[in-house]
């Protein structure tokens, strides 16, 4: 009688639901997209971890899922790495001109300031037979006048230093229209952080704050900024000295 032949080996089971998404491969996703705001840390991590989790994967015979977001995790990293240098090059080529940007946009605010403070002063001047306020107090009495902010009286590029400018001193008791040339007779001007509310050159900055150079108002309502080697032009003295 002839036996019966044996029966095949039982086939492994099927792994019961879905295969659990490996650690590795979530890391990795998170690490590359997390490569920007790393400059370039998250991306490596991110590659790494996204290989050693695809050979994790590839061994656990179907128990382990998340090859998609492993593979994602190397392309982001990937793709940063490469666009890193041209980040870094474009960021090299705009930074420069940012900090240009800044300054010009402060030197046209301190210009504003002065413009205000010269108004205010040939307001109050008018009224009182062309003489300026005292230049011991002139700056508590136009930012009453004419209702000035705190911030008129401040240097933006240096906002927290306090009053940011003063007045030419030796223009007190002289009326407007006795002096000589008023478009070079300084009225007011830069200073110094802490300086007194008046005085003369001696209290201009050792280096100008903004581009261009020291911002003057003069007697005439104009603003200009003058080079450090043009500051013998100006007048201090308003009773008839010429500059050199």
């Amino acid at each position: 009688m002839t036996s019966a032949p044996p029966a095949p080996p039982p086939l492994p089971p099927a792994p019961a639901g879905k295969p659990k998404r490996c650690g590795l491969a979530i890391a990795s996703l998170i690490c590359g997209i997390l490569g920007l705001p790393t400059i370039g840390l998250g991306s490596i991590v991110g590659i790494i971890l996204g290989i050693v989790g695809l050979v994790k994967i590839s061994k656990s015979q179907g128990a382990l899922g998340g090859k998609g977001m492993a593979i994602a995790g190397i392309v982001l990293g990937g793709l940063f790495l490469v666009t890193l240098p041209f980040i870094a090059l474009m960021a090299a080529i705009i930074a420069p001109g940012v900090h240009v940007a800044v300054d010009m946009a402060q030197a046209t605010a301190c210009k504003n300031n002065l413009k205000m403070l010269s108004t205010a002063a040939q307001t109050y001047a008018t009224g009182r037979k062309g003489v300026l306020p005292s230049p011991d107090t002139w700056h508590e009495t136009l930012a009453t006048l004419a209702e000035l902010s705190e911030e008129v009286l401040q240097d933006p590029a240096e906002p927290d230093a306090g009053r940011g400018y003063a007045m030419n001193a030796a223009l007190r008791g002289v009326p407007l229209h006795q002096i000589a040339s008023p478009s070079r007779t300084v009225l007011f001007y830069d200073c110094v952080p802490g300086a007194p509310p008046a005085g003369g050159p001696e209290l201009l900055p050792p280096a100008p704050r903004h581009p261009g150079g020291h911002n003057i108002a003069f007697c005439d309502g104009h603003v200009e900024a003058v080079p450090p080697d043009e500051l013998d032009t100006l007048i201090w003295d308003p009773r008839g000295e010429q500059p050199r």
